[in-house]
Order: structure tokens, then sequence, then C-alpha cells
């Protein structure tokens, strides 16, 4: 059983808004990736925004099915509000974003350094699960 977790009721128009920051935000990852070296230290920032790009595209999928977003403080409950929001979600997408987000808390604030293996890995999982997500958001139902 999902539990509810705090969340906000939102306008499914607005949908749009979180899937263009989590697009954003994947690219951004992605060309900070193509710049970095090992010796360049970017492991973290490639990290929190490829997390990140994964949490708001997650958000567009809340909203656009669910008319609502997940206010939790704790992203780790990101993938209870997909389960909420999607009576079907893929076992494999809930799966990827539960190890993307389970990571947010050690690059961002726990001192944990982040080379460029486990960033790109990161990285690789969150390409995935926002592929699937822009293809849910593609199908999403009418506003």
């Amino acid at each position: 059983m999902v539990t509810r977790g705090r969340r906000k009721d939102t306008d499914r128009h607005q949908a749009a808004k979180y899937r263009n920051v989590g697009s954003a935000l994947l690219q951004s990852a992605k060309a900070l990736e193509n710049l970095a070296t090992d010796e360049t230290r970017y492991g973290n920032a490639i990290s929190v925004i490829a997390i990140h790009a994964a949490i708001a595209y997650n958000d567009a999928i809340t909203i656009a099915y669910g008319g609502f977003k997940s206010t939790e403080g704790e992203h780790v409950r990101a993938p209870d509000a997909l389960l909420a929001a999607l009576k079907n979600p893929s076992p494999e997408a809930v799966d990827l974003l539960r190890a993307i987000v389970k990571k947010k808390d050690a690059v961002s604030y726990q001192g944990v350094y982040s080379t460029m293996a486990d960033a790109s890995a990161i990285l690789r999982k969150a390409e995935s699960f926002c592929a699937w997500a822009e293809e849910a958001y593609q199908r999403r139902p009418p506003a």
C-alpha cells in the first residue's frame, strides 16, 4: 500500500513547466558530463543536476496524471507519489526513480565525493527514467 504523503493539488496544465525544467536539467547534466574530466571534480554537480531532472520529470507526471505535486521534504518519497498518480507505472521506472533519489542526500549534503564514474552511473539512470517519463508525459490524459 502506498502512503499518501504530503501533496498539493496542482492544475494539470502546470505539468508542462515541470517537464520543461526536467528536460533542461537533463540536457545540462549531459553537457557538463561532456566537458568533464576526472580532474574537473564535476561529479557532484552532474549527480545533483541529474537527480533534480528526474525529480522534475516525476513532478510533471504526478501533476499530469494525478493533479498533484508532492510537497514532501524527503525526495525519497517521490516514488510513492508516482505510484499514487499512476495506476500501473512501469516497475522498472519506479525502481530507477527510487535508486536515483536515494543518492540525493549523499551527493548534496553529506560530503560524499562523487567521481565521474559515480556521476555517469547516476546520469545514465536519470536518462532512462526521464525517457520513460517523457513517453508517459506524451500519453498523458487531457488536462
